[in-house]
């Protein structure tokens, strides 16, 4: 589709207004796109709703997205400005694959899991504020994928 990758990725405050409660925290996001050896470029708080104007900001010639429907909180259509202008690209999303049921399998999961021991033999309890002592903005944070991590 193209030769070089810009990746815009929303703020916490974006999300929560227009799509709920973040599952990820924002360092984080900006972290995981980063680390993706395709993206050429990370723009940080992206706009909700794409125009014309942040396209050309960054000099990008289209925008791409899956074939789901993705609205703003006012229930517009988030990419229609750039559809109308004929900057809007669609590829078909992996039948079968849906974030919201991964994130509801592992809640449930985890939830099941938990149920297995005594509150006080858990020491899950982090907040915000605790997670982020964890790693600060610089550091290198690696991800390694596996079923443990749910536990």
């Amino acid at each position: 589709m193209g030769d070089y990758l810009v990746v815009g990725v929303h703020s916490d405050e974006e999300i929560e207004k227009n799509k709920g409660p973040c599952i990820m925290f924002e360092e984080e996001r900006y972290k995981a796109v980063e680390g993706c050896k395709w993206v050429d470029q990370v723009v940080k708080n992206a706009p909700y709703v794409t125009d014309l104007k942040f396209l050309e900001k960054y000099n990008i010639d289209f925008v791409v997205h899956g074939d789901d429907i993705t609205t703003a909180a006012d229930g517009t259509d988030c990419y229609q400005i750039v559809k109308d202008a004929g900057k809007y690209k669609e590829f078909k999303r992996t039948e079968g694959v849906s974030t919201t049921e991964i994130v509801g399998r592992m809640l449930l999961f985890t939830k099941d899991h938990l149920q297995l021991y005594s509150p006080s033999d858990s020491n899950l309890n982090i907040d915000k504020r605790r997670m982020s002592e964890f790693s600060k903005i610089g550091d290198k944070v690696v991800y390694v994928d596996g079923g443990f991590d749910l536990f």
